[in-house]
């Protein structure tokens, strides 16, 4: 089986961590790596800046976000020198516009002997309402409470160019809409991921 370098992207609140889980649970020897684990260098960065802690804000995405997309990249690579399998938990929404990120990212997986597989995850603007009210996270506050606008910045389709362009191996759909598409969803992912 030929390495790969498993990228498991989403807007907030579609399952990444959800998806990323049912796939680690159900191969074995899933080198695992999750944005979410880099919250306290985030927070002290934001604390070491006097800046209020706000991921939506433009301190956050111009000095802080591509440090942690950066960090996590390069773990990933680190360990694929020695394992088969790596997978990335994180949104890279601003990462699968930019085709030159791309085209860098599936160059230097090539390096590695590996596969770049984009697992792209979808749900409903409903559902991703739906499960971010649930999950009752103080990263949500600002977004719940001007959820119209929000949601007006955010881009849920299916980033399919990338793998028509050839900046991706391969890009799977998985539709995490409900218990029915999930489960048609894992099945086929596990079979792409196992070829």
């Amino acid at each position: 089986m030929k390495k790969k370098l498993i990228l498991v992207g989403a807007p907030p609140a579609c399952g990444k961590n959800y998806v990323s889980d049912l796939i680690c649970k159900s191969i074995k020897n899933v080198a695992y790596f999750d944005k979410d684990d880099l919250t306290d260098l985030r927070l002290c960065a934001f604390k070491v800046s006097g800046q209020e802690v706000d991921t939506d804000s433009e301190f956050y995405v111009k000095n802080i976000r591509p440090y942690e997309y950066s960090t996590l990249l390069n773990m990933a690579f680190s360990v694929l020198r020695y394992e088969n399998m790596v997978l990335i938990n994180a949104p890279f929404i601003q990462e699968v516009k930019d085709e030159r990120f791309m085209f860098e990212l599936k160059k230097r997986a090539e390096k590695y002997g590996a596969e770049l597989i984009l697992i792209w995850v979808t749900a409903s603007e409903k559902v991703c309402y739906e499960r971010m009210k649930l999950r009752n996270s103080d990263r949500d506050k600002m977004k719940l409470s001007d959820w119209d606008n929000y949601v007006k910045t955010i881009d849920y389709s299916l980033p399919i160019t990338l793998e028509e362009k050839g900046l991706v191996n391969k890009i799977i759909h998985f539709d995490n809409e409900n218990e029915l598409t999930q489960k048609t969803s894992i099945e086929k992912t596990l079979k792409i991921l196992g070829e």
